[in-house]
C-alpha cells in the first residue's frame, strides 16, 4: 500500500498535470470506487477547475472551484496515470477525468479497495474518513497526548503505529523502519512504551519520511509514482524486507514475524521485547543442554514445555501412529509409535525423516500455539530441537539457542547411550543451528560445567524479567 511518502509523492508529479485544468467529462467505470450517488458525482465535477492539491494522512485531496472538493484514499494498488484522451485506457482503469487540454487521468485500481467521495471546503475534514486521523509526525510536538490515548491499550505497538488514528501517515514499510531506528521491539505492548521512546519514535518517524518523500517514496513490488516513475527510498530501506539479511550494527541476522498479520522484519538483538508476555524458542543441537536450561527456567516458575513431550504425547495417538505406518511403509508391532523402530529405519531410509517431519510438526505446531495462547505465565518457554527447520520461530519474540563444542557433545551423548550416539550424531550434522546461530536473542554456552551453565541462564533469566514491566 502506498503510504505518506508514496502518496506525498504522487501528489506532487499530479499537481501539474492537472491544476488549472478543467473536467470535460468523468466517466465512472466502476461504480463502487465512488462513496455516493455515481450521477451526481460525474454531473458536481463536470466543468470544474482543479486549483490545488493537498494531502492529509495517505489521502489524497483535490481541491476544485465553487470549493468542491474530491477526498481519494489508494488504498493497496490505486494509481493514477496520465493518457492523452486518444490513447486506451490503462488496464484497470476505475474513473476517468477528461481534460481541456486533450488530456485524460485514469484512476486504476486492479484491486478495486480504493475510494473517492465528493465533498466541499467546508465540511471535507468533518468526514469520518478524515476526522478519524491522528496527527501526522512532523506535527507533533508533545507526545504527551499520545501517551493519555494509549495508557490502557495492550495492542503492540506495531500495530499501534499502524493504526491510523493514533499517528497518520504510517504503513509497513515505515513502521517497520522506525521502530528499528528507534530500537524498539515490534511485539512490545504500546502501554509500555515511555515518554522518551514515543520521542525517539516521533523524531524517527519524521526523519525517515522526509528522506522517503525527496526520494520520491519506495518502489516496492507494484507500486510505482507514477507512469514509467519509480522511488527510490528503497535503496535506503535498513529493515524492511529484509529477512535473512545481517544487522549493520550488531551482526544478528534479521527475522520475521508476523504482528496483527503484517509482515514484521526486526533485529533480535537491538530490539529487545518489553512486556507480557515472553514468549521463547529454545533450541540447539542433541545433548547441547536445552533440558537443563528448560528446567531451570521451570524451577524459576515458569510455564515451559518441550516439543519432545508432544511428540511422544503423539505417538501415543493410535490414529498416529496408524497414518505414520502409511506414510513410512513400517509396522509397528504395539500399534503405537516404536522409536528404536525409528531411528533404525531413519538409519537405512534417511530421506523418510523429512517425510514424517512434513505430517508431524504442524501437529507439534498446533499444540505449541495453544500452550503459547492459554498459559498466563508472564515468560513462556518451548523447546524446539528443529525450530529453524519446522520454520516454528516466527512463533517466538525471543529465542535461546544452547551451543556445545562437538567433542564435549560426543561425550555427553556416549554418556546417554553408546548404542544411539553415532546415529544421533549424524542427524546432528543435518540440523540448521549454526546456521542460524545470529537469529538468537540469547546464545547459552554449554561447554563448562553445569555449574556455569546455570549461571548463564539466571543472567538471562533476570534480563528477561527487567523486560517484563
Amino acid at each position: 500500500m502506498p503510504e505518506l511518502p508514496e502518496v506525498e509523492t504522487i501528489k506532487n508529479i499530479l499537481a501539474p498535470l492537472v491544476v488549472n485544468q478543467t473536467i470535460k467529462k468523468v466517466k465512472v467505470l466502476r461504480k463502487t470506487t465512488v462513496i455516493g450517488d455515481v450521477n451526481n458525482f460525474e454531473n458536481t465535477l463536470k466543468n470544474k477547475t482543479f486549483l490545488s492539491i493537498s494531502r492529509i494522512g495517505k489521502f489524497l485531496i483535490f481541491h476544485l472551484d465553487d470549493e468542491i472538493v474530491l477526498v481519494t484514499h489508494l488504498r493497496m494498488e490505486g494509481k493514477y496515470y496520465d493518457f492523452l484522451e486518444n490513447e486506451d485506457d490503462c488496464k484497470y482503469a476505475r474513473v476517468i477525468f477528461y481534460l481541456s487540454n486533450g488530456h485524460k487521468i485514469c484512476y486504476d485500481d486492479s484491486r478495486c479497495f480504493g475510494i473517492m467521495i465528493l465533498s466541499n471546503e467546508k465540511e471535507y475534514k468533518n468526514l469520518k474518513e478524515i476526522k478519524k486521523l491522528g496527527p501526522e509526525p512532523f506535527n507533533i510536538n508533545d507526545v504527551s497526548s499520545i501517551l493519555k490515548e494509549v495508557k490502557n491499550k495492550r495492542t503492540p505497538i506495531k500495530s499501534a503505529l499502524l493504526d491510523q488514528s493514533i499517528i497518520a501517515g504510517l504503513g509497513n514499510i515505515y513502521v517497520d523502519e522506525t521502530l528499528y531506528a528507534s530500537k524498539i521491539h515490534p511485539l512490545t505492548p504500546v502501554n509500555l512504551i515511555n515518554k522518551n521512546e514515543w520521542e525517539e519514535i516521533i523524531k524517527n518517524a519524521s526523519k525517515i519520511l522526509n528522506i522517503a518523500i525527496e526520494m520520491g517514496g519506495s518502489t516496492i513490488r507494484s507500486y510505482h509514482p507514477g507512469k514509467d516513475i519509480d522511488g527510490n527510498f528503497q535503496t535506503r530501506i535498513k529493515i524492511y524486507g529484509k529477512q535473512g539479511e545481517i544487522c549493520p550494527i550488531c551482526q544478528s541476522t534479521f527475522r520475521f514475524i508476523k504482528v496483527g498479520g503484517r509482515g514484521t522484519t526486526f533485529c533480535p538483538k537491538c530490539q529487545i521485547k518489553c512486556g507480557k508476555p515472553i514468549n521463547i524458542g529454545l533450541t540447539g543441537k542433541i545433548a547441547s543442554g536445552k533440558s537443563t536450561v528448560l528446567s531451570i527456567f521451570k524451577k524459576e516458575g515458569y510455564s515451559t514445555i518441550s516439543s519432545d513431550e508432544i511428540v511422544s504425547s503423539l505417538y501415543k495417538n493410535e490414529d498416529i501412529s496408524n497414518k505414520i505406518e502409511k506414510i513410512l511403509k513400517i509396522k509397528f508391532p504395539n500399534k503405537l509409535v516404536d522409536k528404536d523402530i525409528l531411528r533404525n529405519h531413519f538409519s537405512i531410509n534417511p530421506q523418510d525423516k523429512k517425510k514424517l517431519e512434513r505430517f508431524i510438526h504442524p501437529l507439534v505446531k498446533r499444540e505449541i500455539e495453544k500452550f503459547l495462547k492459554e498459559e498466563k505465565s508472564p515468560i513462556k518457554i518451548v523447546e524446539v530441537p528443529l525450530l529453524f527447520e519446522s520454520k516454528m520461530d516466527a512463533l517466538f519474540d525471543t529465542i535461546i539457542i544452547t551451543d556445545i563444542k562437538e567433542e564435549k557433545q560426543k561425550e555427553l551423548l556416549l554418556a546417554r547411550n553408546p548404542k544411539t550416539a553415532t546415529l544421533l550424531q549424524e542427524i546432528n550434522s543435518s540440523n540448521k543451528i549454526d546456521e542460524n546461530k545470529n537469529k538468537a536473542t540469547y546464545i547459552v554456552n554449554n561447554n563448562g560445567n553445569k555449574k556455569d551453565l546455570e549461571k548463564q541462564v539466571k543472567e538471562i533469566i533476570n534480563k528477561l524479567r527487567l523486560c517484563l514491566d
